[in-house]
């Protein structure tokens, strides 16, 4: 069986079908106006059809891009980011393992290029030393101008 066609998407293929067609029909009827003499309703006939034209492209994005992250799963992967990553992640830990004190968040890994570059440097050490206590603010920050 298609993965379009299983009955979870079904209906969402009916309910985007049917607005489409409402749409085109309501773009025909705004042309039966404008053809009568209402010169604005020409406008509105256009705007119809774009309006059914979009709502099938979304639709058909969404399932793509969900069937597309089903098939990376189910081989045992992680679906693509579509923000290119920065290079590094983040995981939260927690220093004791009694969870008494609150969880934090550290660098997982950070690449080369990040450690090149001062000011993104000088930024996740800021961050690091807010994330070592949190009553820490960033106007507390050595160095720190009010801009």
């Amino acid at each position: 069986m298609s993965p379009w066609l299983r009955p979870r998407w079904l209906v969402g293929h009916v309910l985007v079908g049917v607005v489409a067609v409402v749409f085109l029909r309501l773009g025909w009827w705004q042309w039966q106006h404008a053809r009568q003499g209402n010169t604005l309703s020409y406008g509105y006939a256009l705007q119809w059809p774009l309006f059914a034209a979009f709502g099938v492209f979304f639709w058909v994005k969404v399932v793509r891009e969900r069937l597309s992250h089903a098939d990376v799963r189910r081989q045992g992967g992680r679906p693509q980011a579509a923000v290119p990553s920065l290079g590094h992640s983040w995981r939260f830990e927690r220093s004791d393992p009694d969870g008494a004190a609150p969880a934090r968040m550290t660098p997982a890994a950070v690449t080369q290029t990040d450690a090149q570059d001062p000011q993104v440097a000088a930024y996740e050490d800021m961050l690091r030393w807010l994330n070592d206590d949190p009553r820490r603010h960033v106007s507390d920050y050595p160095g720190f101008q009010d801009r």
